[in-house]
């Protein structure tokens, strides 16, 4: 790899990491409001998922671990995005994201629940973590960025 490519590569990774990281610092900085933002959330899809038993049993067992489901998505978001960022372990920080993104967007962005300009509003912001998720798939299978092939 030459040395643009590397270059590219690193700003690249440092677009991509920027969300994970401000987002969890945000969260570490703005606590009580991140955890209130999480069970108001949780509160909207229950009310909305009461014609699917399995989502109501599920939301209402995961209502009390909020705070720890906070503290995982924090430190998966500020570990994942440092991985990412510093070149170090990128494949296995593009996967702490990936978990990250699969609930997440499902979660905060569903789109198909809702009517209107919010409908429109959350499927572009599902649209966006998706292509985000892309990424991350992208850095899975290739990590930093490619290798240079050795003499032999």
């Amino acid at each position: 790899m030459n040395a643009l490519q590397k270059l590219i590569c690193f700003l690249g990774r440092i677009c991509f990491s920027a969300i994970f990281i401000v987002a969890g610092i945000n969260k570490i900085m703005n606590w009580d409001a991140s955890e209130q933002l999480l069970v108001n959330q949780m509160l909207d899809v229950l009310s909305k998922s009461y014609h699917h038993g399995w989502a109501q049993t599920l939301l209402d067992q995961l209502m009390p671990l909020a705070p720890i489901l906070l503290v995982i998505a924090t430190i998966a978001e500020l570990g994942g995005g440092l991985l990412v960022l510093l070149g170090i372990q990128v494949r296995f920080g593009a996967f702490i994201l990936c978990l990250f993104l699969i609930p997440t967007t499902f979660f905060f962005h569903n789109f198909w629940a809702l009517e209107g300009s919010e409908q429109q509003l959350q499927m572009v912001m599902f649209l966006k973590n998706l292509s985000i998720f892309g990424g991350a798939l992208i850095l899975l299978a290739f990590g930093k960025g490619p290798k240079r092939a050795k003499a032999e």
